[in-house]
């Protein structure tokens, strides 16, 4: 059955930008439990012995779009928990987390409607069993060096075109 609950290692930054987190007593977690979610391993929040309904908090250190996960592991169908999405510090929406209730089958959580998410806050699990979390996408609001190097190259072409009227016009 693979590593579950306190032998895992405790989540902090799995990935590039993002800081996980929960409240009071729980511990962010990787359960390994062969064909939960996608692979092998997922994240499971809860109280010292996991339990997989504690709250889980991701906070990115810049904003971020196109931002989805799976919710792994129902028992139940329907809505089995909420997730609260804050858009430049902002607390903007509130979102329903359905699922299925196949157990090996992960339930995308779609929030990509949603740009400038500065953090997420995943509480209120119902389902029976818990729900862990797993691949979680998005793409950074932050331009890339491309980016800036055409800004540049651009402010320069129109710096030239001012320096070439200006001689021209004298």
């Amino acid at each position: 059955m693979g590593r579950v609950g306190l032998s895992g290692p405790v989540i902090t930054n799995q990935y590039a930008g993002v800081v996980f987190s929960s409240t009071g007593s729980n511990v962010n977690i990787v359960s390994s439990q062969p064909n939960i979610g996608d692979g092998l391993n997922f994240l499971c929040t809860g109280s010292p012995g996991i339990n997989c309904v504690g709250e889980t908090i991701l906070n990115f250190t810049d904003p971020v779009s196109s931002l989805s996960f799976l919710a792994v592991g129902s028992n139940n169908s329907g809505v089995q928990a909420l997730v609260d999405v804050f858009v430049n510090g902002a607390f903007a929406a509130t979102n329903n987390i359905t699922v299925g209730s196949l157990f090996n089958t992960p339930d995308l959580v779609d929030l990509s409607a949603f740009n400038d998410v500065t953090s997420i806050r995943i509480y209120n699990i119902t389902d029976g069993g818990g729900l862990g979390w797993d691949n979680f996408t998005f793409t950074s609001a932050v331009p890339e060096p491309e980016t800036y190097a055409m800004l540049l190259l651009g402010l320069g072409l129109l710096g030239f075109v001012a320096y070439r009227r200006k001689a021209i016009a004298a």
